[in-house]
């Protein structure tokens, strides 16, 4: 190294160090937690929402079991709708279990989702169902068997006509060869036979007819019987439970066809609730719900028979087809229905205003009914037997409500 580059080195100030880099400036902690509450309380909220539109969809499920069941030989229809509404209720809710004290009354059992019964309700549906399957296994077999009836029926009718049939030809044979013999002698003989032979074969004929009308008109009384209970609770009426207008009109046509037929023997009961409209106005429509309801409720009770055919027909109006019944007995039936609906004598009247507001007891209790009563006759149509009954009701409430009148 030269002197210069020597002197330089040393006499040069020291390189000063190299500047500090400033580290980058660090953001503020965020917890995680906080930046992502609002998503998960979207994500909680959906879930809930979702959780509450299946329990919704479970329950009309629930419900639909209920409500399209039939009447069966097992159990009636009102007490599969009236437990699926319990499971419905515990399965939305969390209240009462359908077959533990206090479900009527809603009881809780608590414990949220986990405690409702899903098994139970599984194999309630499940029993529900595989009932009614086996109840129409049993009518599509008594169906089957009934049709079976009426062709072995037509069959033994036409081996009797020609039994008779061949009968007759021997008769007649036998006339004719004694017409071809000259001998009056042998012709007299042979005509009073042949007259005491028809005689028998026609009386035979008519004995074994009227068997076989008799017992097809049986069976095919069995089949309408049953056909109707199937369609009942199809046309039902929800404020009451009985049957509606159409199930009547199909009931009663069906008693004047069968009645053409084979002279089954069936009256018309026609009910209207007196001044029904009056406590509607007095009291409020609920009054007049209630009232209906407790009219509904003594019908059922007094007309028990599966063959009975109770409806309301119209606002106030009910009506019952009674098949095998005579008109006195019918008759007696209907004065029982006014009686047990009749007020008690506190009952305030329905023209007469209260003077203090009446308790749903009170409400109902001052109704009455009045009834007419008509037997269908021979070659009568549906129409012109409705017609009847309905100028005997008119007839009991110009008489002064709450009374019967029979039509013939």
């Amino acid at each position: 190294m030269s002197l210069v580059k020597q002197w330089f080195h040393r006499s040069a100030p020291p390189a000063a160090p190299p500047a500090p880099v400033a580290p980058a400036p660090v953001p503020p902690y965020v917890a995680p937690q906080a930046a992502e509450q609002p998503a998960r309380r979207d994500a909680a909220a959906n879930d809930d929402a979702t959780v509450g539109r299946m329990l919704d969809t479970l329950g009309t499920l629930v419900q639909l079991v209920g409500q399209y069941a039939h009447d069966s030989d097992v159990r009636p229809a009102a007490a599969a709708r009236h437990q699926a509404d319990l499971w419905r209720r515990h399965l939305t809710t969390g209240l009462g279990h359908p077959m533990e004290d206090g479900a009527e009354g809603g009881a809780t059992r608590g414990g949220g989702l986990a405690a409702r019964d899903w098994e139970g309700a599984a194999r309630f549906a499940t029993a529900e169902r595989q009932a009614e399957h086996a109840y129409v296994a049993r009518a599509l077999d008594d169906l089957r068997g009934t049709v079976w009836t009426l062709v072995q029926g037509l069959h033994q009718a036409m081996g009797a006509e020609a039994a008779a049939g061949r009968a007759s030809a021997s008769v007649a044979r036998r006339l004719h060869a004694a017409v071809s013999d000259a001998s009056p002698e042998t012709l007299r003989d042979a005509a009073l036979a042949a007259v005491g032979e028809l005689g028998t074969v026609i009386a035979q004929r008519e004995r074994e007819r009227e068997q076989q009308i008799a017992q097809l008109g049986e069976e095919i009384s069995k089949l309408g019987a049953a056909l109707e209970e199937a369609r009942r609770e199809g046309a039902t009426d929800p404020l009451t439970g009985l049957g509606n207008r159409r199930a009547f009109d199909a009931a009663l046509d069906h008693a004047a066809a069968l009645h053409g037929l084979w002279g089954q023997r069936v009256c018309l009961l026609l009910i209207d609730v007196d001044l029904l409209k009056q406590l509607n106005d007095r009291d409020g429509h609920a009054a007049g719900d209630a009232a209906l309801q407790r009219v509904a409720s003594h019908l059922a009770r007094i007309f028990m028979r599966r063959t009975d055919v109770v409806a309301r027909i119209g606002g106030d109006e009910f009506a019952v087809l009674l098949r095998d019944v005579a008109p006195d007995e019918a008759r007696r039936l209907a004065e029982r229905l006014v009686a047990a609906v009749a007020p008690s004598p506190e009952a305030p009247s329905p023209e007469a205003p209260s003077p203090e507001a009446p308790s749903p007891d009170e409400e109902t209790a001052s109704i009455t009914v009045s009834a007419g009563v008509a037997a269908l006759r021979q070659d009568e149509t549906a129409a012109e037997w409705f017609a009847r009954a309905d100028a005997a009701l008119y007839a009991a409430k110009a008489a002064g409500r709450g009374r019967v009148h029979r039509d013939g």
